[in-house]
């Protein structure tokens, strides 16, 4: 039995640069796709390896060691496994795009044992006035404290750009603009990808 061939979409960024409601949007265009959200495998604030942040009182959920990254591979594998030991696609609508996998997070693409999997990288850009102003309107667990964001948000987000500026296979978009539009665009690289690698008529 022939398995299918899997399609891993990765739409990384900046924090608040529309990554989630970008891939929400995506996923409405795609019927039977997957999704796997990076913020699902925080450590709690008790676990060693996230680091205090004394003079803040807060902690430093900037980085590659405040996240599970090894249970996030071993979910992608394992995601990735079923697709190639499962039936080839059908024609019905919710299955025309169950062997797409869209990953969305602010940090994945310097984490190599995931990098490699993705058949096609995304990364959105915003201005640093712009991502502040959406940083202040959202909630955060524990919350930001004052200085948070100018010491170790935006420090991060750049130094995580300068980490991967090597790999020549990411697209870079503007996150701000019409949505709309840049969801399409995306939508439609996704389906060439999907027909490149199963021969559809999309």
């Amino acid at each position: 039995m022939t398995g299918r061939t899997s399609v891993i979409i990765g739409i990384s960024g900046v924090t608040n640069s529309g990554k989630t409601s970008l891939t929400n949007k995506i996923r409405a265009h795609l019927p039977g796709c997957h999704t796997i959200c990076q913020d699902s495998y925080f450590l709690p604030a008790s676990d060693s390896r996230v680091a205090h942040i004394p003079e803040l009182n807060n902690y430093n959920y900037e980085v590659l060691n405040a996240l599970n990254m090894e249970a996030m591979v071993a979910d992608v594998l394992s995601w990735k496994d079923a697709q190639s030991n499962s039936t080839p696609l059908g024609s019905t609508p919710n299955d025309m795009y169950s062997n797409v996998l869209i990953i969305e997070g602010f940090r994945m693409y310097a984490f190599r044992d995931l990098e490699q999997l993705f058949t096609k990288k995304f990364f959105l850009t915003i201005p640093y006035v712009v991502c502040k102003a959406r940083r202040r309107r959202r909630r955060y667990y524990p919350p930001d404290t004052p200085g948070y964001f100018e010491k170790f948000v935006w420090p991060e987000s750049i130094l995580h750009q300068r980490e991967i500026q090597d790999q020549d296979d990411i697209e870079y978009l503007e996150g701000v603009g019409d949505q709309e539009k840049l969801c399409l665009k995306m939508v439609c690289d996704i389906k060439r990808l999907c027909n490149d690698k199963n021969n559809w008529n999309i």
